[in-house]
């Protein structure tokens, strides 16, 4: 072996150490290559993905869904529609549903969304609703089986754009939807100029052909046009029609994002992340700890 001052000595000293810290860099490169963004969807998206309670909840609604369908059936002079009005008792029964979140889950494209923060969320929406490959939100597909074995009509009201109905489609049939071929139960937005955000003239228009027995959503917006008030406004609303819960409204939870986030931050589309976040932050209020 040389000497410590001998050149191979050296030469292989630094070699070694060139590596050693060639190695540190490149892991130190992997571990900043790919930084977790803050994302406040983070603990809703998991628990939609991966939690038991999720699962639970889901399937609890839908079977909640079916005791409040078989009663509703009964019940010639029940409508679940706000819009209901005039006489509606020997019309054929049908249930209106909202699609992401209720019948489809979305929560992989959430992910995606979440990931790529390049990408314009518009964009991947618009990728991932063309392939019409989500799954269904546990419990829809025995209840849809159930309900359509019982000759009810099922139109889903969806906030999607028109241009996306094939691939919507597409995704409602594989989950086990029969689509009619003689009736549009498929209801998008702006696929007639008069259909908007709000999806109370399309319920309205279900309304008048149908006796809605039940209407299933994860957003408020999918039962009334109180939706778009401020947050104390849509809980007094919901306090007021307590008795449709449960028997004319299925709720389907969705902690991910809705009409909810959109009143809680005021309306204020345009603020940056950190902003909403303070905006969220300044409206809950906690119990006084020195009482």
């Amino acid at each position: 072996m040389g000497e410590k001052g001998d050149p191979i000595v050296k030469a292989i000293t630094l070699g070694v150490a060139l590596t050693f810290f060639a190695h540190v860099a490149f892991a130190q490169e992997s571990a900043t290559e790919a930084p977790v963004t803050p994302d406040d969807r983070l603990n809703a998206v998991l628990w939609q993905l991966t939690s038991a309670e999720y699962e639970g909840a889901t399937r609890t609604a839908f079977a909640m869904a079916r005791v409040a369908l078989d009663k509703a059936l009964k019940d010639k002079k029940h409508t679940a529609a706000i819009e209901q009005t005039g006489k509606f008792a020997k019309l054929p029964p049908a249930i209106i549903f909202d699609i992401d979140e209720t019948v489809l889950d979305n929560g992989p494209n959430q992910v995606r969304m979440m990931l790529d923060t390049k990408t314009r969320p518009a964009e991947l929406m618009a990728r991932w609703h063309e392939r019409g490959v989500a799954k269904p939100v546990p419990g829809a597909v025995e209840f849809i089986e159930y309900a359509q074995s019982k000759g009810v009509t099922l139109f889903f009201i969806t906030n999607r754009n028109a241009e996306k109905e094939d691939g919507t489609r597409k995704n409602l049939e594989a989950i086990g939807v029969k689509l009619p071929a003689t009736v549009d139960t498929v209801m998008m937005e702006h696929e007639k100029p008069e259909w908007k955000f709000d999806k109370g003239l399309r319920r309205a228009t279900v309304a008048k052909d149908y006796r809605v027995v039940l209407v299933v959503g994860d957003d408020y917006g999918d039962f009334t046009s109180v939706w778009n008030k401020p947050t104390d406004e849509r809980r007094k609303d919901a306090e007021t029609e307590a008795a449709r819960w449960g028997r004319d409204w299925i709720l389907i939870p969705n902690p991910i994002y809705g009409s909810w986030e959109n009143a809680a931050i005021k309306f204020n589309f345009r603020a940056p992340p950190d902003e909403r976040r303070k905006i969220k932050h300044d409206t809950l209020k906690a119990f006084d700890a020195a009482e």
